[in-house]
């Protein structure tokens, strides 16, 4: 018994000389600090695919495979290195075309479509409303958006970080000051998010609107992106 009185009391004594430390490092200021770099476009990403409807799916593929290939070649020939053009969807499906006759009996007709996807990338913006011109010009039918992005983001997410730790050492600092105790030293410092902007520009087209598109000519502007660092700083409090 004295022996387990004994052991208890040390026990207690440990937990007692830990509290005060324990106090001390609840003692901080947590801020967060957010910094953001705009920077310009230098390259485009296209989503452009063929869609082709049926009776029977070998009609469908062929008519598909005809009008891609022509795809193909409207891109290579504006200039699209054959490395940055990548098939992103290839989908084959049936359903049915519904009608209803003048004697209210209604009918239903089978069908098969080929939707067949390709993805671009544009490293010369002044490209870009030429090779859309191109492929509608080709044959092609759908878009799925255009996005812009920089090779540089990379470098812009270090100055973007850079000037989020030092907003977040400047509000440290204020709130310090502000409450009458002095910071200690540096204790955590988390990335919390990265966040690479960018300006979209969606399409869809038609076959028949697509050949006024072409006509027209399609101008097309990057513009600028925007790139967002955010951290967390935790100080502890002298």
């Amino acid at each position: 018994m004295k022996k387990f009185l004994a052991v208890f009391a040390a026990v207690l004594l440990m937990v007692s000389l830990a509290l005060p430390a324990l106090a001390e490092n609840d003692r901080v200021i947590q801020v967060s600090g957010s910094g953001v770099v705009s920077l310009a476009a230098d390259t485009a990403t296209l989503q452009i695919g063929v869609n082709t409807r049926k009776e029977s799916v070998k009609e469908a593929q062929k008519e598909n495979a005809n009008l891609m290939a022509a795809v193909m070649e409207a891109i290579k020939k504006a200039g699209i290195e054959e490395k940055d053009i990548m098939t992103s969807q290839f989908n084959v499906f049936s359903s049915y075309e519904y009608s209803t006759s003048v004697l209210g009996k209604e009918t239903r007709t089978p069908y098969y479509e080929v939707q067949n996807t390709v993805t671009v990338i544009i490293h010369d913006l002044s490209m870009v409303g030429a090779v859309l011109d191109a492929v509608m010009e080709a044959g092609a039918n759908t878009t799925y958006g255009i996005s812009f992005s920089s090779t540089q983001a990379n470098e812009a997410y270090q100055k973007a970080l850079t000037r989020a730790v030092e907003d977040a050492m400047t509000k440290a600092k204020v709130l310090s000051a502000a409450a009458g105790v002095e910071l200690g030293e540096l204790i955590r410092i988390d990335a919390t998010q990265k966040s690479n902007g960018y300006y979209r520009e969606t399409y869809g087209i038609t076959n028949s609107y697509a050949e006024k598109m072409a006509d027209a000519g399609t101008s097309i502007t990057g513009g600028d992106l925007t790139v967002t660092a955010e951290v967390v700083l935790e100080y502890a409090i002298k």
